[in-house]
């Protein structure tokens, strides 16, 4: 079981891996056109709803998909694809409508809605911002298609196809901008978004096609078990909802501080999500199944250790990350942003707004492990009222944190946000799955953390000496300092390992097959 799941997570994690590197182009090319610019502000209001809407729809079916289709799997009454098929297509039909009414949803409504967060902009803006919302809200029913053919290739331990489907929307993408942008402006981030997701469906269909989907095909859209699945799910929207309405919030406040700082959210955005997005989701991916497995089969040995060990690895891995982002914060956002438009102000707003969102890395893998945990144990109300609370938590921080701290307080607000959920997600599961063991779980994480704030607080006098020799701002000394930061992070953070007593712990250790 051991080797099988690490080679799984090898397997996904250099797959998506590749596809980050061409995301990270991606957004470089977008950061060379359009850099921290009033255009780009404008696109990333414009596609406030759909990307809002299309991230509800596309993670609350992939967490409500996989157990769901785990389930169907180990019925014994259904034994082969073409009853599995027909018994989940009224399933698939009820989330498609739901999909539909959502993005009508916001064609109707998005003259109005929009208001909120165009206050600044002209007449001529305004109804710009208004033609990209309606047109993107299609993505909408991309992501429903996408979430769906994902669950039920990564139920069948098919993992590194559907994982290439973003180097496929990536790739479309870029290519768009390229082309496009001098005649479209930002239209052509439109026409990448839109087309790339098409393209990318298409790619996952090509593989779903080989089970017979539409064997026999069942056009109901209620059956027994559709109330149930349905209710479930309407619980997951209203989770994934919540939790992702945190760059409402941030982009309505990011509005009285001037033109460009919307963008730099973006952009740290993307940073402080990169780590998460390939090995959180690599672990995730392979992990969510057998959390959702050892669930049907009543294994709660099984679902203890795989998620105990999922955890501890991921903050092994995330914390000196997380270190090396916040210690050279300026240097990656001017190394990796600085071209084009994107000039000196943008590098030094998007570090600004960067550097307090560094512990957001830890948090975010322990949430997208933990999450998935919850609702395969079926704990989905106790991850909406978490939810609840810490929006609550995000948005009075957000108003209050500002005025203190001016736009850098936005991403501190996040960041306070992000750690309030990871802790109480990870209280949760650990009161209702431990047996026993509970205790030097908690040290462990204790200690991971102690050695993340201590390799800090070195790496803070080594960096200083590195500038003294580099210059700051050329691209072949920062990217040397990087290098130098990088290895001596790493030599002080295992070495505090080893003091520590943390040197058995190892990336996915051995498994429990009871």
């Amino acid at each position: 079981m051991q080797r099988r799941i690490v080679k799984a997570v090898f397997s996904v994690a250099g797959i998506i891996f590749i596809s980050r590197l061409l995301g990270f182009f991606r957004e470089m090319v977008i950061a060379d056109k359009f850099g921290t610019s009033a255009g780009y502000d404008l696109y990333l209001i414009a596609i406030i709803l759909p990307a809002l809407f299309y991230g509800v729809i596309n993670f609350s079916s992939i967490y409500l998909f996989v157990p769901y289709l785990s389930k169907k799997r180990n019925n014994e009454d259904i034994t082969d694809n073409s009853s599995i098929w027909y018994s989940i297509w009224p399933v698939i039909n009820s989330v498609l409508i739901l999909s539909v009414c959502f993005v009508v949803l916001i064609i109707l409504f998005a003259p109005y809605i929009m208001k909120i967060w165009s206050k600044n902009f002209t007449n001529q803006e305004f109804h710009l911002v208004v033609f990209y919302c309606r047109i993107t809200a299609f993505i909408v029913i991309l992501g429903v298609l996408e979430s769906f053919m994902r669950a039920y290739l990564n139920v069948k331990k098919i993992f590194t196809y559907p994982a290439a489907g973003y180097i496929v929307y990536n790739i479309f993408f870029i290519s768009a901008v390229f082309i496009l942008y001098k005649r479209f402006s930002v239209g052509a981030l439109v026409i990448g978004l839109l087309g790339g997701l098409i393209i990318q469906d298409i790619y996952l269909f090509l593989r779903i096609i080989s089970f017979d989907p539409f064997k026999r095909f069942n056009k109901a859209i209620f059956s027994e078990e559709t109330k149930s699945v349905l209710a479930t799910g309407g619980i997951l929207i209203l989770i994934e909802f919540i939790n992702r309405s945190y760059f409402l919030v941030d982009r309505y406040v990011a509005q009285k501080f001037g033109e460009g700082v919307i963008s730099a959210l973006n952009y740290s955005q993307v940073l402080i999500q990169l780590p998460d997005s390939i090995i959180g989701f690599a672990i995730g991916t392979v992990i969510f199944p057998l959390l959702s497995e050892a669930v049907v089969s009543v294994n709660n040995q099984r679902f203890t250790e795989t998620f105990k060990k999922a955890i501890i690895s991921s903050m092994l891995l995330a914390i000196p990350i997380a270190v090396f982002f916040f210690i050279n914060a300026t240097e990656l956002v001017y190394l990796l942003f600085h071209r084009g438009v994107f000039d000196q102000r943008s590098v030094m707003i998007t570090a600004s707004v960067l550097k307090p969102f560094t512990p957001s890395i830890i948090a975010l893998f322990v949430i997208s492990l933990s999450i998935r945990a919850c609702y395969s144990g079926g704990w989905g109300r106790y991850v909406l009222y978490f939810a609840i609370i810490i929006f609550i938590t995000k948005f009075v921080t957000t108003l209050l944190l500002p005025r203190w701290l001016g736009y850098v307080g936005i991403t501190t607000a996040t960041a306070v946000a992000h750690i309030g959920f990871a802790s109480l997600m990870l209280s949760l599961i650990v009161k209702r799955t431990f047996k026993k063991g509970k205790a030097k779980f908690f040290v462990i994480i204790g200690k991971l953390i102690l050695i993340g704030v201590l390799t800090a607080f070195l790496m803070t006098f080594v960096n200083e000496e590195l500038a003294v020799y580099l210059n700051r701002f050329d691209r072949w000394d920062v990217l040397f300092k990087l290098f130098l930061s990088g290895i001596t992070l790493l030599f002080i953070y295992i070495f505090s390992l080893y003091v520590f007593g943390l040197k058995k712990v190892m990336l996915f250790t051995r498994v429990s097959k009871k």
